[in-house]
């Protein structure tokens, strides 16, 4: 069912994510989905959380860079799968309702709490300055490898993300 929902949001969209389309992608009657999740925009919540929590590892291997240059490959891996390219799409699109936003925010604070713990163990390692922007750096190589997989369509290696990941450190 989930996969089937963000396959319709990255497909067409949230305007066209309806109850019937999802139902229609999932193989289930649309009555399955009202009495389960009452709209298409609580299913696809529900997916998007689904997906989220399930998505990338928090690496720690010790080096603020392997560790980096880990997620960055992890990310890149997420998003380049069918499924992970859906969540994307959906993440992007700009949604119609003030709750699909307010829980849109609060799924990326919690992404980016999560990622950034390689910096801030870097931090407390020694191998960044106290001053380090975490977020800044967790943007900076989430944004290197989504701009890369997504917009010119180009696959991360690891060579690409260390010298990425070197240039931002």
């Amino acid at each position: 069912m989930f996969d089937a929902a963000l396959a319709v949001v990255g497909e067409e969209g949230w305007a066209s994510a309806s109850v019937e389309r999802i139902a229609e992608a999932s193989g289930v009657h649309k009555t399955t989905i009202y009495r389960r999740w009452g709209s298409a925009e609580d299913v696809i919540l529900e997916a998007l959380i689904d997906h989220g929590s399930r998505g990338i590892p928090v690496p720690d291997t010790g080096d603020v860079r392997s560790d980096l240059v880990a997620l960055g490959l992890a990310i890149g891996a997420v998003i380049a799968d069918p499924v992970g390219r859906a969540v994307a799409a959906a993440a992007v699109a700009e949604p119609q309702s003030a709750r699909i936003r307010k829980l849109a925010d609060g799924f990326w604070s919690e992404r980016f709490a999560d990622a950034g713990l390689v910096v801030r163990r870097g931090i407390d390692r020694g191998e960044l300055p106290p001053s380090t922007d975490v977020d800044q750096i967790v943007e900076q190589v989430a944004a290197a490898v989504w701009f890369r997989v997504m917009v010119r369509r180009m696959p991360i290696t690891r060579a690409w993300l260390t010298e990425t990941v070197a240039s931002l450190t």
